[in-house]
């Protein structure tokens, strides 16, 4: 695996346990400002919906590079070797065709709201639209990755233990 590669798991990884962390604290400090001190913070929950937005597109590109995300393999398993190949990098090709339109919205959707500040937070919503873009670019990247592996005969293709699309 390439140190580029390296580098971009370990800033989703760090991020994705900054936004866990942060989510947690704010929502704890909101109930504790709301119910004990009756004077919930204004601002808090939006930043929580954020960072939570955040969370949900990073997490979907780690359960693609662990390659955990449920696959139904009922059919897929009973067809030859061959033919998992080639369903296991059909599968993966239609994910870097979804992802980079929703890249390819993503970036339209950030662009379009440069200059829309957010409601109660000192940000744009480009900032907060701009994950859309970079979750969608980092799956692209792992479904190219696995159909390399494929290709390369370090997956066998097949839905199983072995491969999840």
């Amino acid at each position: 695996m390439s140190p580029l590669i390296r580098a971009v798991e370990r800033l989703a990884d760090a991020l994705l346990i900054f936004l866990f962390v942060l989510i947690f604290v704010l929502v704890l400090a909101q109930v504790v400002c709301r119910y004990v001190l009756a004077s919930p913070l204004v601002w808090s929950e939006e930043l929580a919906r954020y960072a939570f937005m955040w969370l949900g597109m990073l997490a979907w590109s780690l359960g693609s590079r662990r390659r955990s995300h449920i696959a139904i393999t009922f059919l897929s398993d009973r067809f030859p070797a061959g033919a998992r190949l080639a369903l296991g990098i059909a599968a993966q090709a239609s994910i870097i065709v979804f992802c980079g339109l929703l890249a390819w919205h993503g970036v339209d959707l950030t662009q379009r709201n440069l200059d829309l500040p957010t409601v109660t937070l000192p940000i744009g919503f480009a900032l907060v639209y701009a994950i859309v873009p970079a979750g969608a670019a980092m799956m692209v990247m792992y479904a190219a990755i696995e159909i390399h592996d494929l290709a390369l005969g370090r997956r066998t293709g097949a839905a199983t233990r072995d491969y999840v699309a």
